[in-house]
């Protein structure tokens, strides 16, 4: 056999180990999540340290949030915080979230709005949809920050478009409100409509109000909007 063939099967023969490797500690983290689902807590927890000990991030993200809720061991905010923070030390965007949430609710720590939206606007850049969603809030709600409507309804959408019900609502009712500059009726009802048909509770409420003050082909444009919202998969809502 040659040197270059040598060095070729050697190759071959580390690529097949680490693509193995790889997979197993796939098939080693998705058994902790099924294990947890099914509140096997203690098998979920073997997995997720092992994990952690290899350095995979959603592993010590996921240590932290059992520690967060009590499952399978004494519930724990710090030891929570302290699982969150390794894992975003690698710039996991959920343990930002995660972190930012403790923060914000003040769970084993002293609340901190500042730090709270730091770590949620870390999340939120790199597309982490609730941490969006919480930006929003915070310039609607001016925690720690000067209210800025304007600002909110940005965020509110970057994650309305990306799926999540309860941001879909929120960027409705600001359009409706008029709480940015003027209401938007037909684009907030739209949204609206699309947070209902995506199951969101009061949604079906809030368009029952809005219709009371909305002419006929009003509505009928923004249901229109929000059928062309939901057919493109979210790519083309107003």
């Amino acid at each position: 056999m040659s040197l270059r063939t040598t060095i070729f099967c050697i190759v071959i023969l580390l690529l097949t180990v680490f693509v193995f490797d790889l997979r197993a500690d796939e098939l080693r983290l998705k058994a902790g999540i099924a294990a947890m689902k099914r509140q096997h807590y203690a098998t979920a927890l073997r997995a997720f340290r092992a994990e952690a000990e290899e350095g995979n991030l959603q592993a010590k993200s996921n240590i932290g949030y059992m520690y967060e809720h009590g499952w399978g061991v004494p519930q724990d905010y710090q030891k929570a915080m302290t699982w969150y923070k390794e894992a975003a030390k690698g710039s996991l965007s959920e343990a930002e979230y995660n972190v930012g949430i403790l923060y914000h609710n003040g769970y084993g720590v002293a609340k901190n709005n500042s730090e709270a939206k730091n770590w949620f606007q870390k999340a939120a850049k790199k597309n982490f949809r609730d941490a969006q969603f919480m930006m929003g809030n915070i310039y609607q709600n001016g925690w720690g920050v000067k209210p800025n409507p304007k600002l909110a309804l940005i965020w509110y959408k970057r994650a309305a478009k990306q799926g999540l019900p309860k941001s879909q609502f929120m960027t409705g009712f600001l359009l409706l409100s008029g709480d940015i500059d003027k209401a938007e009726a037909v684009k907030g009802y739209a949204w609206t409509e699309v947070s209902r048909v995506n199951g969101y509770n009061g949604a079906q409420e809030v368009l029952d109000y809005a219709s009371l003050s909305m002419k006929e082909n009003q509505i009928k444009m923004a249901k229109a909007l929000a059928k062309q919202c939901i057919a493109s998969e979210l790519t083309q809502c107003p």
